[in-house]
């Protein structure tokens, strides 16, 4: 079965298969507006699609679920009477599905604005604080602000979560909520500012359009470090540098260039320091980074250590639609594709997970350590004489987030950076076209039982970051001088 916590790729053909068979719920008898009618259709298809594909719906609580579900349908079903444009369906369908707190349950809109309104500037969060950045207006770049409107920003950054599927409350929030304060797209659910107080003062706001492609653009920018790059390079004097930017190689020239890191891994244990860099991993399969991890640790210590995988019970919906989709993946006929093996494949075929269909189950059961990857007799000795640093972000997502899971369980490794991001105990999502035509609604396949991260939580480094943690030339300054002290032998010698 899949091993995979990231989003697969979509098979929009078998999505609107299904989706033609669905019909919408009448339009109510009172006249709404042609968006509001829009959201009331969409949501009614989203919550089909849960209902009949997400294993949430008959798994762990089906009860719960339902209530869940219910009271988020009543909150759509007030907001959604004040939708009258794009921006208004957006958030409103936005909440919809992010207040059920499932990163792995989206709905991802294709129909974008051409314009916004913003002051001049955005803010991004560094070290637990609210700074401007691309500056145009009555900021001044790199400038605090604490404010809005007499606002907290914490509380602005919250308030435009709930309508962006962002979960609110973390401090990752700033990161993805932060930007998105100073930015108005007319939506009728989140006030713009009038005034901010920035570097101490009283400001009022220019407010002013801006192309919502250069606003995406600086906000990239500013939050954001993928450059989908897997490679070593030298660090200091005598140390490493591996950046591990994926775990779901999407080209051929990506599979091959994991595969020469998993070759050059075991050279590197000799190294002073190896700093182990997975900032914007957005996730994808555990067998790409347990192969790196078995060539680096070798394979006995590895398996006595990542064992955080192995303590979970997969659970899987079935249902006919699902089993095509699992079916259709054509991932395996590009070489350099397949992932190392992780064990033994337990449902390789699909074969058990088709008879619990067939046996009219709701779910099938992979059990705990399914792979049967065995655990080393004695005690393996460490092979890797480096210290070992694992620099995180907020964007170190999914599968990303169970690397850290089975690297913190190695002896002597310390994560540093800043926080990761979060995920649930759900995964592999399925998707299909909104009746609108305006996106795709994502909708979880599987849950994990026993893991041992509980859901939405991250993991926080030892030794934090306050800078910009996109900009690797200041973080790399800051591990020499503040993590590895001013005497290390990784200052610069090459």
């Amino acid at each position: 079965m899949h091993t995979t916590s990231s989003i697969k790729p979509l098979r929009t053909l078998l999505a609107a298969s299904f989706c033609s068979l669905y019909t919408a719920a009448a339009p109510a008898a009172t006249p709404q507006d042609p968006w509001a009618t829009m959201a009331q259709a969409d949501a009614d298809f989203v919550t089909h699609w849960l209902e009949r594909q997400s294993i949430t719906a008959v798994y762990p609580d089906k009860q719960a679920f339902t209530a869940q579900l219910a009271a988020a349908r009543r909150v759509f079903d007030a907001e959604s009477t004040r939708v009258s444009s794009y921006a208004g369906y957006r958030h409103a369908l936005s909440r919809f599905v992010g207040s059920l707190q499932d990163l792995h349950l989206r709905v991802n809109f294709s129909l974008l604005p051409a314009t916004y309104q913003w002051p001049g500037f955005q803010l991004v969060y560094r070290g637990g604080r609210y700074l401007a950045v691309s500056s145009q207006g009555s900021a001044h770049s790199g400038q605090e602000v604490t404010h809005c409107d007499g606002r907290p920003l914490a509380e602005w950054a919250n308030q435009v979560a709930a309508y962006e599927q962002i979960i609110p409350g973390l401090e990752s929030t700033g990161n993805w909520a932060g930007p998105l304060v100073l930015r108005d797209s007319g939506s009728p659910f989140i006030p713009r500012p009038r005034s901010c107080t920035i570097g101490g003062r009283d400001v009022v706001l220019d407010w002013q359009p801006v192309a919502a492609s250069r606003f995406a653009a600086d906000r990239r920018a500013a939050t954001v470090f993928n450059d989908r790059v897997a490679a070593v390079a030298p660090f200091g004097a005598d140390g490493a540098w591996v950046r591990m930017g994926f775990f779901a190689p999407q080209t051929q020239a990506e599979g091959q260039a994991f595969r020469r890191l998993i070759a050059e891994a075991p050279a590197l244990r000799d190294k002073s320091v190896i700093v182990l860099d997975v900032r914007g991993n957005g996730g994808g399969s555990y067998e790409w980074f347990m192969g790196f991890l078995r060539a680096l640790y070798g394979e006995d210590y590895a398996n006595l250590h990542a064992r955080s995988r192995l303590g979970i019970a997969h659970v899987y919906r079935t249902t006919p639609e699902i089993l095509a989709y699992f079916r259709s993946d054509s991932a395996a006929e590009i070489d350099a594709l397949v992932p190392p093996v992780d064990g033994t494949p337990f449902d390789p075929d699909y074969a058990k997970y088709q008879r619990a269909l067939e046996s009219g189950e709701t779910v099938f059961v992979t059990p705990k350590n399914a792979r049967a990857v065995p655990l080393p007799a004695g005690s393996p000795v460490n092979p890797v004489k480096a210290r070992v640093l694992l620099l995180t972000d907020y964007n170190c997502a999914s599968a990303c987030i169970v690397f850290v899971d089975e690297l913190k369980r190695f002896p002597g490794v310390e994560q540093i950076g800043v926080e990761t991001g979060i995920d649930s105990r759900t995964g592999t999502g399925f998707g299909a076209p909104l009746p609108s035509g305006n996106g795709v609604i994502e909708v979880p396949v599987v849950t994990r039982d026993g893991r041992e991260r509980g859901d939405n939580i991250p993991h926080r480094p030892d030794r934090v970051f306050a800078g910009n943690i996109t900009d690797t030339a200041a973080v790399q300054a800051w591990i020499r001088e503040e993590v590895l002290g001013k005497k290390s032998s990784t200052r610069p010698g090459r």
